[in-house]
């Protein structure tokens, strides 16, 4: 069944029937309603690839994450792909691995793909890399980035202030009587760094710092088993993911430590490992259903050519657990 099958039976022409279909103005009410019994009847339906003909979209949108099994990214694509099919977008979501390189060639398969816009997720994607190949592959395409800076024309920015998230997480510590506090970091990314920049501004002259921990728990047990057997008088750790800080419960228990009355642990993102930790887990909340609702919203206002604030930074909060 076709157009001109469903025109014919009307007794229109194809175009009345597409205008119908494409809810176009300027077709009576009356020759509308005809149209619209006789497509129900047939249960005739237009493929988003034919409508893209019409409208010259794909109805497609990319969503880009380095890190499908990290649950904080991958929960950040599911809000933006639920939001965006409300308004008749379908998301194609590509995990590009940490490469630099791989995530500036996904941008070339995003063009490949005729996307109508993208979002990418996680600060990982502010390097230069990924910008020359925006620039040569889509340059004139919207998309929004989660997180993370780049500069673009054409694009929003919505970030959460992980320097400051950092900073009030030392400083509540601070104000508990903690001072021995240390901090224990996986990637080094551009949100990483900030919140490095946030816990060095808050700590004094105790500076403690464990880099390029494995992002894994096991990551975050050796890490911390190493730390407090080299400096047991360590009173509290903030984590760069809360991930790395169940890890960091586990190994405080098995080296006798009581939470949080020898040393406190403090995680980061509010994920729900937080909720399933044993003792539960304080943790920075970066606001993640928020930023990523604002990341679908603002790519909407793109693709329709409305205005859109070009970047919007979210207040972290501290979220208060057993662990603490």
């Amino acid at each position: 069944m076709t157009i001109y099958d469903i025109a014919k039976e009307v007794g229109v022409s194809a175009s009345t029937v597409s205008r119908v279909i494409n809810n176009r103005p300027g077709i009576k009410e009356s020759t509308r309603q005809d149209v619209m019994k006789v497509l129900k009847k047939y249960n005739f339906s237009v493929s988003a690839q034919a409508r893209g003909l019409v409208n010259k979209s794909s109805m497609m949108i990319g969503i880009l994450i380095s890190d499908i099994r990290n649950l904080h990214y991958t929960e950040g694509a599911y809000i933006i792909e639920q939001r965006m099919m409300k308004d008749g977008y379908c998301s194609i979501i590509m995990n590009t691995g940490n490469s630099e390189e791989m995530m500036a060639s996904s941008i070339k398969t995003l063009a490949e793909r005729r996307v109508d816009g993208f979002v990418l997720i996680g600060s990982a994607f502010s390097n230069s890399l990924v910008k020359d190949a925006i620039e040569k592959y889509l340059p004139s395409l919207p998309f929004v980035l989660e997180n993370g800076e780049l500069g673009l024309p054409n694009s929003a920015e919505i970030l959460a202030d992980d320097e400051k998230g950092a900073f009030d997480a030392v400083t509540f510590l601070k104000s508990k009587g903690r001072r021995k506090i240390a901090y224990i970091n996986n990637n080094d990314t551009p949100s990483n760094r900030k919140k490095i920049e946030g816990y060095l501004k808050a700590v004094g002259n105790e500076r403690i710092i464990i880099d390029n921990v494995d992002d894994s728990y096991g990551g975050g047990y050796d890490a911390t088993l190493k730390l407090l057997k080299e400096k047991s008088d360590v009173e509290a750790i903030i984590y760069a993911v809360d991930i790395l800080a169940l890890g960091g419960e586990r190994a405080a228990l098995d080296l006798n430590k009581k939470i949080p009355e020898d040393i406190s642990i403090v995680g980061f993102d509010n994920s729900p490992y937080s909720y399933i930790a044993n003792p539960k887990l304080s943790s920075v909340d970066s606001r993640l259903g928020e930023l990523s609702t604002l990341c679908a919203e603002s790519l909407i206002k793109l693709l329709k050519k409305e205005k859109t604030e070009e970047k919007i930074i979210l207040p972290p909060s501290l979220v208060l657990r057993e662990s603490t």
